[in-house]
């Protein structure tokens, strides 16, 4: 195969992702963007997390809503919590390590956050106890995962299926879910 023909096959995959992952579902990802425009009006905070490659996913889509994406505006409250090393390799060494992102979000979740996870994994322990302290918080929940979306426990209240087998092509949708997701914000809170 030469680099020609791999590089239209990454381009073939990668628009293939994004279509099955967000093109059928684009009424329930437009829903959450509107759960999340109520929950800013009603002083609510995006609290976002997620594991891998993920994680840095996380980061950049909360950043998107603190700073901006397309045009100078007010901050919108949102927050990644999965950049905290010290807490991470204290629980790890204690064999605690599923437990990250719950310890994070009792002490900074409140009734009405949204909270979403980003999940690289068919099975993250960590992602699944975070998503259940969410929802005991009074959190609104949604989930981004691979494939069909196996995750155990109670359902989020949003749950976005990446389709691909590929882990670049997931990091490449999970972005692109990142920016599509603040995009629809700022459509809705500052009409563009």
């Amino acid at each position: 195969m030469t680099k020609h023909e791999k590089v239209s096959r990454a381009i073939q995959a990668h628009t293939a992702a994004l279509e099955k992952s967000f093109l059928e579902p684009a009424g329930q990802l437009a829903g959450y963007a509107e759960k999340l425009v109520g929950a800013f009006h009603q002083g609510g905070r995006l609290l976002v997390f997620g594991n891998g490659p993920l994680g840095a996913v996380a980061e950049l889509t909360a950043n998107l809503f603190v700073h901006r994406l397309w045009l100078d505006r007010p901050l919108l409250p949102a927050l990644a919590l999965c950049s905290n090393l010290t807490l991470a390799s204290a629980l790890a060494r204690d064999g605690q390590q599923s437990e990250v992102f719950a310890r994070m979000l009792k002490a900074v979740a409140a009734p009405g956050d949204l909270v979403l996870a980003m999940c690289d994994a068919r099975r993250d322990e960590a992602i699944e106890e975070g998503l259940s302290a969410a929802r005991q918080i009074g959190c609104s929940t949604a989930a981004l995962v691979p494939g069909p979306g196996e995750l155990t426990g109670d359902p989020p209240d949003f749950l976005f299926s990446l389709h691909t087998d590929s882990p670049a092509r997931a990091t490449e949708a999970a972005l692109f879910f990142g920016h599509l997701l603040c995009e629809l914000v700022e459509g809705e809170l500052f009409g563009i």
